[in-house]
């Protein structure tokens, strides 16, 4: 839930960057760039980073591994270039219950097929009620941006409306399959540092050719850096997140890993708007009521909790 609040908050100074700029895909470029530079200095300066990288040569020599895991990071770039074309167009809503509802479907089959890091999950009745739960509180939490308009298809007109909303939900599915990968990625190579770097080159590589393709059909003038240093710290939080979401998916699976990472992320951006509101931003009482409504779905997906028993009270014992 903390790396989730940490998206909130990328997504803010990401967004600002696009703003100051005027190009958005430049503005994650940048991002990715940033946090490109800082795990390669960890994989290099780190013992275990180093070891990781050797690890991963091998499993990938030796088939333990698909060479294809080495693009996680594209299905990164596609979120990043499906929330930058289409928000404009069917509003800020649509696209968050779009990711979501990806996120977790995508979960629930990544973890029935076992292609996580931890293995085969079954589809009990508890986790698709938690799912429906977090998918729910979403719409709940995001309502009032529909009401105002945000979240309606007014730009893009009735007929675009279902074909971006299944761009964003499988930009979603994405972003699940994604994390298996990284975390697959962290168990071969027994470090989350060398998963990261793969991530992360991976993406910078998807967004450089889509920034190129932008820029040159938007015809866009020569991009300029803003001052604020804060502006470039989106991607020392990426790190955080792709870092850990790799670690989860082996302990608490991809399903799990992806709906703390969306309560989490509910929460960090009611907290931002709260603290540091934005023009436009709207906060209301099913805006609180969704967000934790979240946490309900979160206990639910955890169901059924194993208790272990006292050997005291085993009628085997003595």
């Amino acid at each position: 839930m903390l790396c989730g609040s940490g998206m909130a908050v990328q997504s803010r100074v990401n967004g600002e960057l696009g703003t100051r700029t005027g190009d958005p895909t430049g503005a994650s470029l940048v991002s990715f760039g940033t946090g490109l530079i800082v795990v390669i200095v960890l994989a290099l300066a780190l013992p275990k980073g180093r070891a990781g990288t050797r690890r991963l040569a091998t499993s990938l020599r030796e088939r333990h591994l698909p060479y294809s895991f080495l693009l996680s990071g594209v299905f990164g770039a596609f979120l990043v270039l499906v929330q930058t074309f289409t928000t404009p167009l069917v509003g800020v809503a649509v696209f968050i219950l779009g990711v979501v509802v990806g996120q977790s479907l995508g979960g629930l089959v990544v973890d029935r097929i076992g292609f996580g890091p931890g293995g085969a999950k079954p589809l009990t009745g508890w986790r698709i009620a938690g799912t429906a739960v977090i998918a729910g509180a979403v719409v709940l939490a995001e309502s009032p941006r529909f009401g105002a308009g945000q979240g309606s298809a007014t730009t893009a007109g009735p007929g675009l409306l279902v074909p971006l909303a299944l761009l964003q939900v499988l930009a979603g599915v994405g972003v699940a399959v994604q994390t298996a990968m990284n975390g697959r990625t962290a168990q071969a190579a027994d470090t989350p540092i060398t998963s990261t770097l793969v991530n992360f080159a991976g993406g910078a590589v998807g967004l450089t050719v889509t920034a190129v393709i932008y820029r040159a059909a938007a015809d866009l003038p020569p991009w300029h850096f803003p001052p604020e240093w804060w502006l470039y710290t989106g991607g020392i939080v990426g790190l955080v997140f792709v870092a850990a979401g790799a670690v989860l998916a082996r302990v608490i699976g991809v399903l799990r890993t992806s709906l703390s990472l969306t309560a989490g992320m509910l929460s960090g951006a009611l907290v931002l708007d709260l603290l540091a509101p934005t023009a436009g931003n709207l906060i209301e009482p099913v805006t609180v009521m969704g967000t934790l409504l979240t946490f309900l779905g979160l206990v639910l997906a955890t169901l059924p909790w194993k208790v272990p028993r006292d050997p005291g009270n085993s009628p085997d014992a003595p």
